[in-house]
């Protein structure tokens, strides 16, 4: 396996961090629109606004759907790949797949987290994959 090859096998873990954080935003975006719409009333007596509270609630719950599979996903996709990450050694090569891979951090804030150089932190990185591709 090459770097390539395992940055792809990596990269939907990453990715699916990313969707799970955007499907996060809009169930809150929808939560506060939902919340802050207060009923208007015909001159009948009923809420007019009913259909826009429903189709709130609607997309919530297709949201929450949503919500759920990508964290399924993300699961199964991590399970994969973590037996193989956590073969690597040293473990400041694991840590730092871990952090960028499964914690969906960028490499930046990665070498901060750890406190290393961007430089050394981008190294690191490529030796742990090189690493993981010997796995594999």
């Amino acid at each position: 396996m090459t770097r390539n090859e395992a940055k792809r096998e990596l990269k939907p873990i990453k990715e699916i961090e990313s969707d799970i954080r955007a499907v996060e935003l809009e169930i809150e975006r929808l939560m506060t629109v939902a919340t802050k719409m207060t009923p208007n009333y015909s001159p009948m007596g009923s809420p007019s606004n009913n259909n826009k509270l429903e189709e709130a609630v609607i997309n919530m719950e297709e949201y929450r759907v949503r919500l759920t599979n990508l964290i399924m996903e993300s699961l199964v996709r991590k399970n994969e790949c973590l037996n193989k990450v956590q073969q690597i050694h040293p473990a400041s090569l694991r840590k730092i797949l871990i952090l960028y891979y499964f914690h969906n951090m960028t490499l930046e804030k990665v070498a901060d987290t750890i406190g290393k150089s961007p430089r050394w932190t981008y190294a690191m990185y490529e030796s742990a994959l090189d690493e993981y591709c010997k796995i594999s």
